[in-house]
């Protein structure tokens, strides 16, 4: 049953793409960060060893990368619960004809999960793009590790999922629970 909703998930997360846009590029945001910082860890720790404070400023410059990641999550939750809000009636009538609360949750899970994967591989993609060409063109003085940049894009792609869901599932499951009288009437 829980494939159904997925699948009905990712059917309404095609016909509304258009209202993804901007998680998606606030995650991809995130992500360019994150894996730009990764790439160029390496090169950091060297130049923040000369300063005395090497663990200091290689935790700083990650938390700080890690938090605009962050937020472009939070934006995919705001968009979630501006669904779910526009999908009252929705999620009533699928109630109301008996469909349990797994595959509704699942199904309206499936929207935050998309813009988190489109808009980290987005960012990530990029990212390498951009700091291969940087370290070519000799524009970045510390120089840039390919391992960190796949380790960047690892973790941007691994944490935008698990932030979508984590940030997106209580309003979903609220929403889900609502009595399918209640969600009828409520209008939207």
């Amino acid at each position: 049953m829980i494939s159904k909703g997925l699948a009905y998930g990712y059917l309404s997360a095609r016909r509304r793409v258009g209202e993804m846009i901007l998680p998606i590029v606030t995650t991809a945001t995130g992500a360019f960060l994150v894996v730009l910082v990764f790439g160029m860890s390496a090169g950091i720790t060297a130049q923040s060893a000369t300063l005395g404070h090497a663990d200091e400023i290689n935790r700083a410059v990650v938390l700080i990368s890690v938090t605009v990641l962050l937020v472009g999550v939070v934006e995919v939750a705001v968009a979630t619960t501006r669904t779910v809000a526009h999908r009252t009636r929705e999620l009533g009538v699928l109630s109301a004809n008996g469909i349990p609360r797994g595959p509704v949750v699942a199904a309206l899970l499936v929207e935050p999960v998309v813009a988190a994967i489109l808009g980290a591989a987005l960012g990530a993609m990029l990212a390498v793009v951009a700091g291969i060409v940087m370290a070519l063109a000799g524009m970045v003085a510390t120089g840039m590790s390919y391992g960190g940049l796949a380790l960047g894009v690892g973790i941007a792609i691994v944490v935008s999922i698990l932030a979508a869901i984590a940030t997106s599932i209580f309003p979903t499951w609220n929403a889900a629970s609502r009595p399918p009288i209640r969600s009828l009437t409520a209008g939207g």
